[in-house]
C-alpha cells in the first residue's frame, strides 16, 4: 500500500475511533441495532463472560453488553458499560491490517491522526496483554460540551494492528481507565 493510501486510511481510522467515541454519547439500552457475528462465541461458563473470535478473545466487564457493528468498512466489536450521568462508558475493538508497515510509524500516523480528528494526547507508554505487548495512548476530547476521555491500545501481531478504545466521561477517568486496563489485560490474540 502506497504511504498516501496507507495515510488515507488512518485518517479513516482516526474518524472511526472519533465516531465510536460519539456512538457512546447517543447510545441507549435497546435502542442501537445489533449486528451477530457469526465468528464470536460468547463464552458464559466461566466467572466472566469471554468474546472469542477467530483472530482475539477479551473478557466482559461484569455487567457490560457487547455488540458488533460494521463502520467504514471495519468490524467492530463493543463493550459497554451500564450508563451513568447519560453516558455509556466502552471499550472498542477494531482490527487493521497495516501491510508490514513499521510499528513506529503506524503509531506516529495515528498520533497525528487523532491530534488533526481534535483529540489531544495526554499521555502514552507500554502495555502487556496476557500474551502480547503494546502500547497505549491517552486522550481527551470536547463534543457538544461533553468531555470524553480515551484510552487508546496498539498491539501489533502478523501485519494486523489490534487496536482497543476505551471512551469515558472526563470526570470518570480514573474509574474506567482501570476497568479498561483490567479488561484490556485479558487480550489474547490468537
Amino acid at each position: 500500500m502506497t504511504k498516501p493510501k496507507f495515510c488515507l486510511k488512518q485518517t479513516c481510522l482516526a474518524i472511526i475511533v472519533l465516531v465510536t467515541a460519539l456512538l457512546t454519547l447517543n447510545w441507549k439500552a435497546n435502542a442501537c441495532s445489533v449486528t451477530v457475528n457469526p465468528h464470536l462465541t460468547i463464552d458464559t461458563g466461566k466467572s466472566h463472560t469471554i468474546v472469542d473470535s477467530a483472530k482475539f478473545s477479551i473478557e466482559v466487564p461484569d455487567g457490560w453488553d457487547r455488540f458488533n457493528k460494521t463502520s467504514q468498512g471495519f468490524n467492530i466489536l463493543f463493550l459497554m458499560a451500564p450508563r451513568a450521568d447519560n453516558f455509556a462508558s466502552n471499550i472498542n475493538i477494531l482490527l487493521e491490517d497495516i501491510k508490514g508497515m513499521p510499528v513506529d510509524e503506524y503509531l506516529k500516523i495515528s498520533i497525528e491522526n487523532i491530534q488533526k480528528a481534535g483529540m489531544v494526547k495526554d499521555g502514552s507508554g507500554d502495555f502487556d496483554a496476557s500474551n502480547c505487548h503494546g502500547t497505549y495512548i491517552t486522550s481527551s476530547m470536547d463534543y457538544n460540551g461533553i468531555s470524553c476521555a480515551l484510552k487508546s491500545y496498539v498491539f501489533i501481531k502478523d501485519g494486523t494492528a489490534y487496536v482497543v478504545t476505551g471512551t469515558c466521561l472526563a470526570s470518570q477517568k480514573d474509574k474506567f481507565r482501570q476497568i479498561f486496563d483490567d479488561a484490556v489485560k485479558t487480550l489474547k490474540i490468537k
